[in-house]
């Protein structure tokens, strides 16, 4: 699949008033991840705008370009962000990790803002690690942004210890469960979300891809439906508070899934219409 849209650019796309969103793509070797997995990862992202939206004169996206972040060297990315952070557009990073945030972070938590992030998601991402790993981007992102605080939809309450619900708890976080966050619990949903949606100057949405695929797809006892994952969305970005938006996938089945275009293609729709492009 990824041969087909493997079109390689190496100009970078200047927003336009047609785009009110860019579209990054971000590759990140982290432990324990072998080098082959980060290839992987790698082609996957490289060839993702190619795929997401294969008529980009008439696209409300602008080509941000692709990182591949080595080191944890994220100058280029960092100052690519900004210019569109600058200019208005509303950046959406598509990631291999959801450590990448850590890196849009100190451009999006400023002025002493209340930052909100809104983890879509099956997992806490909390591992307490001395280094930069897989799993532990919010131990980071809410030990070292005093400002940011964390609200997580969608939590897998069977693949979850005491241990790590005690440092959600310690740190602050407030979350709901896969189970709480059905149709049935619409309305619930939506009140939890509007509470702190207001107690926010700005948001961040981080969006787990895996935990929106099909139960057979992925290995979680639990997972939140697509259609359910969309009203989160949108109640946020009718919020008008939403500074970025980050949906990470580690796998090609994931990135390349009919859920994950779905998801794009609702997106979309959610910008404001004047800018959109005809």
């Amino acid at each position: 699949m990824l041969r087909l849209f493997k079109h390689i650019s190496f100009g970078r796309e200047v927003a336009s008033s047609a785009h009110m969103a860019a579209l990054f793509t971000v590759s990140e070797q982290l432990k324990p991840m072998t080098e082959l997995e980060f290839e992987y990862a790698e082609q996957t992202m490289e060839t993702a705008y190619d795929w997401l939206f294969p008529s980009p004169s008439t696209c409300a996206f602008a080509n941000a370009g692709h990182f591949s972040l080595h080191d944890h060297n994220a100058n280029g990315f960092q100052v690519r962000l900004t210019h569109f952070l600058g200019q208005r557009v509303l950046p959406v990073v598509l990631a291999n990790t959801h450590e990448a945030l850590l890196h849009s972070l100190p451009f999006v938590s400023l002025g002493g803002k209340e930052v909100g992030i809104i983890h879509i998601g099956a997992q806490f991402q909390l591992k307490p690690s001395l280094e930069l790993c897989v799993g532990s981007a919010y131990h980071f992102a809410l030990s070292r942004y005093n400002d940011c605080r964390a609200f997580y939809l969608g939590i897998d309450e069977n693949s979850i210890d005491a241990k790590t619900i005690e440092y959600a708890e310690d740190l602050g976080c407030d979350w709901m469960t896969a189970t709480e966050c059905t149709f049935r619990n619409r309305f619930q949903l939506k009140s939890q979300l509007s509470s702190y949606l207001a107690h926010c100057d700005e948001v961040v949405l981080d969006i787990d891809l895996a935990s929106l695929m099909p139960q057979a797809m992925v290995n979680l006892s639990a997972h939140l439906e697509l259609q359910m994952a969309m009203r989160m969305i949108r109640q946020c970005m009718m919020a008008g508070k939403v500074k970025l938006i980050q949906m990470v996938g580690q796998h090609e089945k994931v990135v390349y899934h009919k859920h994950t275009q779905k998801l794009w293609a609702d997106i979309v729709q959610m910008l404001p219409s004047r800018n959109r492009a005809a």
